[in-house]
């Protein structure tokens, strides 16, 4: 299924990361988003916590 998405959706994380850090504000409420997007398919799987991880020191910022 991964694989099928991978074809299907195309972007570059970098720019999403970019994109993210040019946001105003607090972003917190993405945490939970991730979290629930990340669970729908079972276990949040080792790739998801570190993309998550990395979510959670961009969007904590004061």
């Amino acid at each position: 299924m991964d694989e099928q998405l991978a074809n299907i959706v195309d972007f570059d994380p970098d720019e999403v990361w970019k994109r993210l850090d040019a946001e105003p504000g607090d972003l917190t409420n993405l945490l939970d988003a991730a979290d629930r997007v990340a669970s729908v398919d079972g276990d949040i799987t080792a790739r998801e916590k570190d993309v998550i991880a990395e979510l959670q020191v961009r969007c904590r910022r004061v």
